[in-house]
C-alpha cells in the first residue's frame, strides 16, 4: 500500500514511542502506540484510482460523504477513516492557488465556512472551476501540491487535507448537473458526481 511522504514523521514518531514503551517494559502502552501507528499508516494511503474515460464528466475530488449539494455547490466531508488524498474533479489548467486563514469548526457544519482554507482555481476552456480544500476541527494542515501553470488530468492528485476536513466544488450551474445527493458516499478520482450541458 502506497504511502504519502506527509505522514512519514507521525509514523516514523509512533514506530520510535512503541520500541521505547517495549524497551521500558510497557507492553500495554506498546500494544496501544501500535495501534495508533497503524491508524496512522492507513490514514496516510494513497491508493491508485481507476478514473472514468470519456468527454463532460466530472468526478469527485475527495472520498467522504456528500452533505452539501446545491445548485452549483458540492461539499463532501471526510471523516478521520476516509483516505483524505483530494483529486482533480475535471482536465484544466491550475489559475490561481489561495490559501485564506481561519477557524476550525468541525467540517461537516455550517460553521465551516470560517474555516481556513485553501482555494485552487482550474480553468476547462471557457469555464472556471473552483476547488476548495476546507480544513476541520482536528484538521490543521492543508497541503496542497499545485501551482498556478499547472495543467491537470482528472483525477490527478491535488494535495491532502491531515486529519478530517472537506472539500468543496463550485461550477457554473447552467453548465453542470450535479448527480449525487445529499448522504451519498463517494470516492476520489472514480465517482461520477456531474455531467456537463447547457440546462
Amino acid at each position: 500500500m502506497k504511502v504519502r511522504p506527509e505522514g512519514a514523521p507521525f509514523i516514523w514518531g509512533g514506530l520510535i514511542l512503541i520500541l521505547a514503551a517495549g524497551l521500558l517494559g510497557w507492553p500495554a502502552l506498546a500494544a496501544l502506540l501500535a495501534l495508533i501507528t497503524l491508524f496512522l499508516i492507513r490514514f496516510f494511503r494513497d491508493p491508485e484510482r481507476a478514473v472514468p474515460p470519456g468527454g463532460g464528466i466530472m468526478v469527485a475530488p475527495a472520498d467522504g460523504r456528500v452533505v452539501e449539494v446545491e445548485g452549483g455547490h458540492l461539499a463532501i466531508f471526510m471523516s478521520l477513516f476516509d483516505c483524505h488524498v483530494n483529486r482533480a474533479p475535471v482536465d484544466g489548467e491550475v489559475v490561481d492557488v489561495v490559501h485564506t486563514p481561519g477557524r476550525f469548526h468541525p467540517a461537516d457544519r455550517p460553521q465551516s465556512k470560517e474555516n481556513e482554507r485553501n482555494l485552487i482555481l482550474l480553468r476547462r476552456g471557457d469555464q472556471e472551476i473552483r476547488v476548495t480544500q476546507v480544513a476541520g476541527m482536528v484538521a490543521r494542515r492543508i497541503v496542497c501540491w499545485v501551482k498556478p501553470g499547472d495543467r491537470v488530468d482528472r483525477g490527478e492528485r491535488l494535495g491532502m487535507i491531515v486529519f478530517g476536513s472537506r472539500v468543496e466544488v463550485d461550477v457554473p450551474p447552467e453548465r453542470w448537473r450535479f448527480t449525487v445527493a445529499r448522504g451519498e458516499r463517494v470516492r476520489a478520482g472514480e465517482t461520477v458526481v456531474a455531467l456537463a450541458g447547457e440546462r
